[in-house]
C-alpha cells in the first residue's frame, strides 16, 4: 500500500470522521484542567498556610512534637486514602465509558433500522397503483428517517437533563402540529418517538409491503432504542454516593492538613532554626501535595455525574449530522433529505 493506493483501489481519508474526531479533541482539550476547582485552590491555600504557620511557630516556640505512633498512622491512612481516591477515578472512567457505549448503541440501532427498512417495497405493478405505492413507500422512508433523527435529538436532550418543547423545523411533521403537541406533553419524548416508529412499521405490515417476520426484527431494533434510552436514564437518575463522597472529602482534607504540618516539622529537622529557604520549600511541598490529593479527589467526582462528564466531551452536534447523513443514505431513497446538514 502506497500513497493511499491498494492494488487497483483508491483509499481516501474520511473527512467526516476526521472532523468528528477533531471536534471531540477540541472539547476534550477544554476539559484538560477541569480538575482544578475553586474549592481545590482554597484547600491548597489553607494547607500551605498551615505548613507555613507550623514552620514559623515551631522554629521559634519549638513545640514539644514527637513522632510516636502518628507517623505509622499517617502512612497507613495515606495509603488507604490513595487507594480509595484512585478507585473513584477508575470507577468514574468506567461509568463514563459505559455511558458512551449506550450512546453509540442508540445510534447503532438507528442505523440498523434504516438498513432493515429497505425491505419495504411497492406491492403493485399496475401503473396507476404502482405510482401511489411508490409515493407511499417514499413517504414511509422519509417519515422513518425523520423519526429516527428526532429520536436521537430527544435522546441527547435527555442526556443533558432537558426535554423537547418544540422540535426543530427540519424534524417537524408536515401533517400538522398534533405530533408536536404530543411530544411536548409526553414525559418521555424519546420513548414516544419509538412508539411512532413502531406504528409506522405496523402500517407497512398492514399494507403488505413487509412481512410479519421482518416487522418482528424491526421491532426488536426499536426495542434496542428504548433499552439504550432507559440505560442512560438510569445513570442520570441514579443517586450519587453522598456518604462516600463526604467521607473521602473529609479524610482527604484532614490528611492533607496533617501532612502540611508534618512537612514543616520534618523540614526544620534537628536545627530548630528558621530559614527563609526552608520555609519556601515547605510551602512548595505542601502546595504540591495538596494539589495532587485534591486534584485526585476532583478527578474522581465524575463518578457522581458520568453523563455530565460525557456530554462535556461528546460532540453531539457532529454525531447528529453524521447520523443524519448515514440514515438518508442507508434508506436508499434520493428523495429523503439530510435532516441535519453540516454547516
Amino acid at each position: 500500500m502506497s500513497n493511499g493506493k491498494l492494488l487497483d483501489s483508491v483509499v481516501l481519508s474520511d473527512a467526516g470522521l476526521m472532523e468528528a474526531q477533531a471536534k471531540m479533541s477540541t472539547k476534550a482539550s477544554k476539559q484538560f484542567l477541569a480538575f482544578i476547582s475553586p474549592d481545590m485552590m482554597v484547600q491548597t491555600v489553607i494547607a500551605t498556610s498551615i505548613s507555613a504557620a507550623v514552620y514559623v511557630g515551631h522554629s521559634y516556640v519549638q513545640f514539644p512534637i514527637t513522632e510516636g505512633v502518628a507517623r505509622m498512622v499517617h502512612i497507613v491512612t495515606g495509603l488507604l486514602l490513595g487507594i480509595l481516591l484512585t478507585a473513584r477515578v477508575i470507577l468514574g472512567v468506567y461509568m463514563t465509558f459505559t455511558a458512551t457505549r449506550q450512546v453509540y448503541a442508540f445510534t447503532n440501532a438507528c442505523r440498523s433500522i434504516a438498513v432493515l427498512s429497505t425491505a419495504v417495497n411497492e406491492t403493485l405493478t399496475v401503473s396507476a397503483g404502482a405510482e401511489l405505492e411508490k409515493k407511499a413507500v417514499s413517504k414511509f422512508r422519509y417519515e422513518l428517517v425523520r423519526l429516527l433523527n428526532l429520536s436521537f435529538y430527544c435522546y441527547t436532550l435527555m442526556l443533558q437533563g432537558m426535554r423537547l418543547a418544540v422540535p426543530p423545523s427540519t424534524l417537524r411533521t408536515v401533517s400538522g402540529n398534533a405530533e408536536d403537541e404530543l411530544l411536548a406533553t409526553c414525559p418521555n419524548p424519546t420513548v414516544m418517538v419509538a412508539r411512532l416508529i413502531s406504528a409506522l412499521f405496523e402500517q407497512q405490515r398492514a399494507a403488505k409491503r413487509i412481512t410479519s417476520e421482518q416487522v418482528g426484527v424491526l421491532m426488536g431494533k426499536t426495542g434496542e432504542l428504548i433499552e439504550a434510552y432507559h440505560s442512560s436514564l438510569s445513570m442520570l437518575l441514579s443517586p450519587s454516593p453522598v456518604s462516600l463522597t463526604a467521607f473521602v472529602y473529609f479524610f482527604t482534607a484532614a490528611w492533607v492538613y496533617f501532612s502540611a504540618a508534618a512537612l514543616a516539622v520534618i523540614e526544620l529537622g534537628d536545627s530548630k532554626a528558621f530559614h527563609g529557604f526552608g520555609l519556601w520549600m515547605t510551602v512548595c511541598y505542601s502546595g504540591f501535595l495538596s494539589l495532587f490529593m485534591f486534584g485526585l479527589y476532583e478527578a474522581g467526582n465524575v463518578v457522581e455525574a458520568p453523563l455530565k462528564a460525557l456530554m462535556s466531551l461528546l460532540a453531539t452536534d457532529a454525531m447528529a449530522q453524521t447520523l443524519s447523513e448515514d440514515l438518508s443514505c442507508l434508506v436508499d431513497d434520493e428523495t429523503v433529505p439530510i435532516m441535519f446538514p453540516k454547516e
